[in-house]
């Protein structure tokens, strides 16, 4: 009997010891999930970032692209303009041309007629035969003269012709060749936006992928917690104390209805405040940094999180819009984001400062920006 309750002992001793084996190995591997969807949710991101700046390249030559387009339609336009005066120019030389001609013509004609009627008034002593020679020599010279006169017009209106026809070749050869080029920026146009497109459509991808790894994180603050620790890896943690520096500008222009440290009915404190913004009003960023976080996330709506200089990290919620990308550079000022213009009472931002693993208390450094707190509103 005593035999069996040691070997009793000595199973359950076993099992406990394969219990904690098993433990250890879950809770390494779960550590090791953890750690590997950090690193992806970076590399997606990083990934996301690249092609963004790849299309975003795209996008600008297809801007110059559209600039050159435009301008070249502009020549075409202009040279065909051109055109048709020069074909007007013609048309109206020529014209002239056929009406000096008939006018030479006949001219001419008179003239003739003019020598002949002197010539046979010699012969005749009648009066009028002698006063019709009389009239034909003095008109002579006036048919003379138009004569030389509608031949020279001729001549000026043959030179004139040959020059526009010159000009008609050169604007021709000039409409061919912006044809050519229009033809050449269209096709340049159609493939740019393709992979434009394409860019924009991998790093989608690529962001939403991103999201996903970050959709593991249960709440806002593991969330923030998370994306920040991805940031500073490599980095040392920032030391000093916890106070958000004065140079910083408030994100938003309002009125505080909640402070930090603020408790509901049953809740936790509250580790930043929410301000009543105008409608439709800009978010911008309060200092220099790196946009970690811009999408939606859980119940929260639209969450932008940004990495701010100093070891700071800056968690916005409520935005309507969000103007910025992963990855993408801010500075001091710069627009990040919009308030919804369609609500039907004033909206409100949530606005969140942390340091290191810490909330900050935001609300000395908002108040100093002009943000005044409701008279109800304190901390729990």
């Amino acid at each position: 009997m005593a035999r069996g309750a040691a070997r009793a002992r000595a199973l359950v001793a076993c099992a406990a010891g394969a219990l904690a084996l098993l433990l250890e190995t879950a809770d390494a591997q779960t550590q090791r999930t953890a750690s590997q969807a950090d690193r992806e949710r970076r590399s997606e991101t990083q990934r996301a970032e690249r092609l963004r700046a790849q299309a975003s390249a795209a996008g600008r030559e297809v801007r110059a692209l559209d600039t050159r387009l435009v301008e070249a339609t502009r020549r075409r336009a202009e040279t065909e303009a051109a055109a048709l005066a020069a074909q007007e120019r013609l048309t109206s030389v020529q014209s002239q041309i056929v009406t000096d001609t008939e006018a030479r013509k006949r001219a001419r004609a008179a003239l003739e007629a003019s020598l002949i009627t002197a010539a046979f008034a010699e012969r005749r002593i009648e009066p009028s035969s002698v006063r019709a020679g009389i009239a034909a020599r003095a008109l002579g010279p006036a048919y003379q003269a138009e004569q030389r006169r509608r031949t020279l017009a001729i001549a000026a209106a043959r030179s004139t012709e040959t020059q526009i026809t010159s000009e008609q070749s050169i604007l021709a050869d000039a409409q061919a060749a912006i044809a050519q080029e229009r033809g050449d920026i269209v096709n340049m146009l159609a493939r740019q936006r393709s992979t434009q497109t394409r860019l924009t459509r991998e790093a989608n991808t690529a962001q939403q992928r991103a999201q996903a790894l970050a959709r593991e994180a249960r709440t806002l603050r593991e969330l923030a917690s998370r994306v920040q620790q991805a940031s500073r890896r490599g980095t040392t943690t920032p030391r000093g104390p916890n106070v958000i520096p004065a140079a910083w500008m408030a994100p938003a222009q309002g009125q505080i209805t909640r402070a930090y440290g603020a408790r509901d009915p049953g809740g936790a404190a509250a580790q930043g405040v929410t301000v009543r913004t105008n409608s439709g009003a800009q978010v911008v960023s309060p200092a220099a940094g790196e946009v970690a976080y811009a999408s939606s996330f859980r119940s929260y709506g639209n969450v932008l999180i940004l990495n701010l200089d100093g070891g700071y990290a800056l968690v916005l919620t409520g935005l309507d819009a969000i103007n910025v990308q992963v990855g993408q550079t801010v500075r001091a000022g710069q627009l990040v984001g919009q308030m919804s213009v369609a609500a039907s009472s004033a909206p409100d931002l949530y606005v969140e400062v942390r340091r290191g693993d810490q909330p900050v208390d935001p609300g000395r450094w908002l108040s100093a920006r002009g943000l005044t707190a409701e008279a109800r509103v304190r901390a729990g």
